[in-house]
């Protein structure tokens, strides 16, 4: 794995350099971020041979990786040459060190643990995509809060693309066939995936609902959404378990969560259905019908979401329908958002009085949607791209990502584009990505 590093739109304005500040301390220190302490470990073997790669490739045995130096004596200005030889996810390993080194990180962050960002494919100066990108493995992370970004190569993701993700953790399938398995192409740790999907077509999306920790490193909850199909999987099982579909005509999934002992799912008429895990999958149960009017001038798409208050949020983005989205993304269903978003509503529904109420303030913090698993970040000021208010959705028609001020819903100026490096064909959908220490 290595990494170069891409200046981004220099933020020259001191509230946002305050603001970026701000932010990431938020985003280190926040409970909604960081589900479990991460405690500090000694330098691996591979991160010190990362560091020291350079002179062993010309054989300077003096300055291989003893285990006899003491890293806490090296003067500060070595502090931060290694800093810069490290790549964009080997980085998150510095601070673990000792603290010095958590010093010089902390002047230099170039990945927060737990801040939004964007995983997008990989392209070249204008736009123009970079050749067998995907049987390298190589892709673009990029930082919201400073608008940098990082090419980055996993070797676990050669000749394989993602269709979700959760936090730190990607689902990722191969070129052939329904073989899905969860990536940390931050540690390089995988999971492979039940295979008894074989018989379907391809999925688009693998919602990962719960992924694993520290405390739990095999545990995971997945569920696999095409068109007209959904399975799920956890931890434990050899098999995925279809659902049975609901009577709905026309039938045509655009989103699905856990919810406690369920899954919910919405269509793209916009009813909402669940099904009990005890049940096997079986008999769905019509929760809401569409909180929108689907039959208007306006096209809508659905995305699922934990609220705040336990409940469940619907965001709809809308807009008019214009086919911008053939053959531009090779990984992605075609008919998903294939239309330029000039707004979106969100209604939260209580789960136990099956009550809707549209949402029009989420208050200091943003909400990130997509092929990812949705989840909210805490905003102290604006830096970057990172306002509060907002809803981030990634893989837009023929955008990377668009920003939509809640506030503003029906005015002018509402959407955002977001696109950091625009090739022209991505093999890889753009999806928000939240890094953690390894």
């Amino acid at each position: 794995m290595y990494a170069q590093h891409h200046d981004g739109v220099e933020e020259a304005p001191a509230t946002a350099a305050l603001g970026a500040a701000e932010n990431a301390h938020a985003l280190v220190h926040s409970s909604e971020i960081r589900e479990e302490e991460r405690r500090p470990a000694p330098p691996s073997r591979s991160f010190l041979v990362q560091i020291n790669g350079e002179e062993n490739q010309h054989g300077d045995s003096d300055h291989s990786t003893d285990e006899g130096v003491d890293w806490m004596d090296l003067p500060l200005d070595m502090f931060r040459v290694i800093l810069d030889r490290l790549d964009a996810f080997g980085i998150l390993s510095f601070p673990l060190v000792c603290r010095p080194w958590a010093g010089v990180y902390t002047e230099n962050r170039r990945l927060q643990p737990g801040a939004p960002t964007l995983l997008t494919s990989p392209s070249e100066l204008g736009g123009y995509e970079i050749p067998d990108d995907w049987k390298r493995g190589l892709f673009f992370i990029n930082n919201i809060l400073s608008r940098e970004f990082f090419s980055v190569e996993v070797e676990g993701l050669r000749y394989e693309r993602w269709i979700g993700g959760k936090d730190e953790w990607i689902v990722t399938i191969g070129q052939e066939g329904n073989f899905f398995k969860l990536l940390n192409p931050i540690t390089g740790y995988s999971i492979t995936l039940p295979d008894n999907l074989q018989g379907y077509r391809s999925f688009d999306h693998v919602q990962l609902c719960r992924a694993p920790t520290q405390a739990e490193p095999d545990d995971y909850f997945a569920i696999a959404i095409s068109a007209r199909i959904l399975a799920y999987t956890m931890a434990g099982n050899d098999h995925w378990i279809t659902l049975e579909n609901p009577d709905e005509p026309w039938l045509n999934y655009s989103d699905a969560i856990m919810y406690g002992d369920k899954i919910i799912a919405i269509c793209r008429s916009g009813n909402l259905w669940s099904w009990g895990l005890d049940e096997g999958g079986e008999n769905p149960k019509l929760l809401l019908r569409s909180c929108v009017d689907i039959l208007g001038w306006k096209e809508f798409d659905f995305f699922l979401a934990p609220s705040v208050n336990g409940n469940i949020l619907i965001v709809s983005p809308h807009g008019d329908y214009a086919p911008l989205r053939w053959g531009n993304r090779r990984s992605f269903d075609s008919s998903h958002l294939n239309f330029p978003v000039d707004g979106a509503v969100i209604h939260e529904v209580d789960m136990d009085t099956q009550s809707i109420e549209e949402i029009r303030d989420i208050g200091d913090q943003a909400l990130f949607v997509g092929p990812n698993y949705p989840f909210y970040v805490p905003v102290s000021l604006p830096s970057g791209d990172l306002k509060r208010n907002h809803v981030y959705i990634a893989d837009v028609s023929d955008y990377e990502a668009i920003a939509i001020d809640l506030s503003l819903e029906d005015l002018p100026g509402s959407v955002s584009l977001i696109n950091y490096s625009g090739p022209e064909n991505n093999y890889q959908v753009p999806m928000w990505f939240r890094p953690a220490f390894p």
